[in-house]
Parts: structure tokens; C-alpha cells; sequence
């Protein structure tokens, strides 16, 4: 069952804008999905698709009224996302790719002398896995004004095309900055959040993808590029079936 419930980060001024704060709150949290492996065009995206939403408040407190244009700058507005363990103590941005090694030195090399010569054995050489990215594919989301559920604007960034390498149970942390304008060069996180555990399975193992969200919908028809399933019948038999194109026909990873 999807959670409905929400969950808000803590909140960080901006330089461009001192006397304002901004707070993520978690509006869609994944739940599970199916491994993608270490293949290059076996994406199996998310489920659902992580949603987030940025508030921007005034110095005392209040939201900010993105019914007045230009008020913020959502072009600038930017969400990374990167993966996490379940307890978020531990990242898990990287993992040992089995199916791709190289030659690394052993600790110490052998040096034996043999009369007058003395020969330093380099052939002592071991195998080691090469590491990938876990978390794969548009981990960087833009903001969008958009209107929510209950028809009121708000900044989202929204993530239909994260897809994870190996089983395990996860948690997603969401960076928030804003892009650097000249003579800027640099830019910094203002606000992050971490969604609730989500569970990664082997193939065998994974349930099946649940018909899109309410709020999926709702974002999809304001333009949104968010692959939306729905529940049908054929025969006795139900499956879920995708008004977009299929992730997994589209392409390799954009690692």
C-alpha cells in the first residue's frame, strides 16, 4: 500500500536570498523495484517514481506565493538524488561490477636473490572487480511549477528513471541547490531529505510494478515524463500495462 504520508527536511538559507529558507518534503517514496544488474539496456526504473517538492519561506516563516511570477527562479532549481542504506549511515553510490576487472599490484612485490642477481617478481598481479554506479540513470531532476492533488502550485522534481544494480534494501537522499549564476562558479545544498527503506529485488523474487499513482497521473498531464501504468484485464488474467514508452526498450543506462 502506498504511504501517503509526508516527510520534510531541515531547511537552510541561500545566499542570493538570505533572509529565505527552503524545506524538501517527500511527496511520492519509492518502494520497490526490480535489480537491473550490470547490462547496459536492462533498466527496471523505480516503483513508483520518487516525487519531491521544494517550499521556499519568507523570513517569517510563511511560504513564499508562486502565484506571483518570477518570485523564485525555478530554472536555477535543481534536486540530485543519491543512494543510501536503509539506516542512512552508510552510501551506497558504488559497487563491484564482477563482469569487468583489472590487474592491481599485489601489497608487496617478491624479491629474490639468486648468486649475484637479484630479480623482483612483478607478476604478482591480482584481479579486482571495477566499481559502477548502483543507483543509474537521470539522477539530476530540474524543478517544475505544477499543480498538486488538490490544485495548488508548487516546485517538484520528479525521478522516473532511477533504476538500482543489486539487491538490498535502500534509502534515497535528495540534495536540493539552486545553479550558479555569473560571477558565481560554485553553488551549495540547501535543504536534503531522505526517503523511507525501499527494497530491491533479484527477478525471480520481485512482485510486479503497481498501476501509477494518483499523483504520477496528476504530473503526466501537466507534461511530465513519467511512464504511467494501469491495471487491465486479459482474460482471467490482469497485468500492468505502460501508456509510455517502456524504459526498458528505450536505451542503455545514462551512466
Amino acid at each position: 500500500m502506498l504511504s501517503t504520508a509526508q516527510h520534510h527536511s531541515a531547511m537552510t538559507n541561500s545566499s542570493d536570498h538570505p533572509d529565505r529558507t527552503y524545506e524538501l518534503s517527500m511527496e511520492q517514496d519509492p518502494i520497490h523495484a526490480r535489480m537491473c544488474g550490470f547490462g547496459e539496456k536492462d533498466r527496471r526504473p523505480i516503483d513508483p517514481p520518487p516525487i519531491v517538492r521544494l517550499t521556499v519561506r519568507e523570513a517569517d516563516g510563511t511560504a513564499v506565493d508562486l502565484n506571483i511570477p518570477g518570485i523564485v527562479n525555478v530554472s536555477r532549481c535543481m534536486v540530485m538524488a543519491d543512494i543510501y542504506s536503509a539506516d542512512q549511515q552508510m552510501p551506497c553510490a558504488l559497487v563491484a561490477n564482477p563482469s569487468t576487472t583489472t590487474q592491481v599490484p599485489a601489497a608487496a612485490s617478491a624479491v629474490q636473490t639468486i648468486g649475484d642477481s637479484t630479480m623482483s617478481v612483478l607478476n604478482l598481479a591480482v584481479p579486482t572487480p571495477v566499481a559502477s554506479r548502483n543507483l543509474t540513470g537521470s539522477t539530476g531532476a530540474s524543478g517544475d511549477l505544477l499543480r498538486d492533488l488538490a490544485g495548488n502550485l508548487g516546485i517538484f522534481f520528479a525521478f522516473p528513471d532511477l533504476s538500482v544494480r543489486t539487491e538490498g534494501t535502500y534509502t534515497l537522499k535528495f540534495s536540493f541547490t539552486m545553479l550558479p549564476e555569473p560571477p558565481m562558479m560554485t553553488s551549495s545544498v540547501y535543504a536534503t531529505i531522505y526517503s523511507q527503506p525501499f527494497e530491491i529485488y533479484p527477478a525471480k523474487r520481485f512482485p510486479g510494478m503497481n498501476k501509477s499513482t494518483a499523483l504520477s497521473k496528476k504530473l503526466f498531464d501537466q507534461g511530465v515524463r513519467i511512464p504511467l501504468r494501469k491495471e487491465t484485464r486479459v482474460g482471467r488474467a490482469k497485468q500492468l500495462v505502460q501508456t509510455e514508452a517502456d524504459p526498458d526498450e528505450e536505451g542503455g543506462d545514462k551512466d
